[in-house]
């Protein structure tokens, strides 16, 4: 019978694990701009809004060698993270806030990203690229505030326009649960992507219990 418990709760935590999701918005386009009822992809359903500029969440893209490097070089990959120059890695679509009409997504001096997803989600980590001291990450749960940062000198990112230089922030929110997540700027920058699950909890607990009736049932019959 512990045999059996012991296999039931690693299906379950397996299952919970499992669920991880990776928003790094490389199913947009470079100029498409997220709003109301956006598909982030696994499931999850946000409704996306800006703050500041033309008050749009538009997708750049950071790997481009044309337009976003003719329009922010500050946003170009490869990135080197600000608090250990080791970890250097590339990114593919931001969001930004969109500065103007005009021309290629260019990024605002300040400004905010708002989430308001559909569920409550486990949130893992978060990347800010080219952020300044200031900027700040929070996430709620309803009108709670849950987990908070805020970018000081020890790991802001804003390198200045120098695209052999760029930097980003990993923030780790160690599973905090929450609906709405927000992003303010103090300056430039973008949001590289984040990574969220499932709540395990009680769909995992109940699918546990449920997984252990069936067994015990099976035990009985086995000894009938």
């Amino acid at each position: 019978m512990k045999k059996l418990f012991a296999t039931a709760l690693f299906c379950t935590v397996f299952a919970s694990a499992a669920s991880a999701v990776t928003i790094n918005f490389e199913d947009f386009d470079e100029g498409d701009v997220l709003g109301i009822g956006t598909d982030l992809g696994g499931g999850i359903l946000a409704d996306v809004t800006a703050i500041g500029g033309i008050a749009q969440a538009v997708l750049f893209d950071t790997a481009s060698g044309t337009v976003s490097a003719g329009n922010d070089p500050d946003l170009t990959s490869p990135f080197t993270n600000a608090e250990d120059s080791s970890d250097r890695r590339g990114f593919g679509n931001a969001l930004i806030v969109q500065e103007n009409a005009t021309g290629g997504p260019d990024d605002v001096v300040g400004g905010s990203l708002i989430f308001n997803f559909d569920a409550l989600w486990s949130f893992a980590s978060l990347f800010l690229l080219d952020a300044e001291v200031g900027t700040s990450a929070t996430l709620f749960n309803g009108s709670d505030e849950v987990a908070s940062f805020t970018l000081d000198r020890s790991n802001e990112s804003e390198t200045g326009s120098n695209p052999n230089n760029n930097e980003f922030t990993l923030l780790g929110f160690a599973g905090a649960v929450g609906d709405t997540l927000r992003i303010d700027f103090a300056g430039s920058g973008a949001l590289g992507e984040f990574e969220l699950s499932a709540v395990p909890l009680p769909a995992a607990f109940s699918l546990l219990l449920a997984g252990l009736g069936g067994l015990v049932l099976v035990r009985r019959r086995q000894t009938a």
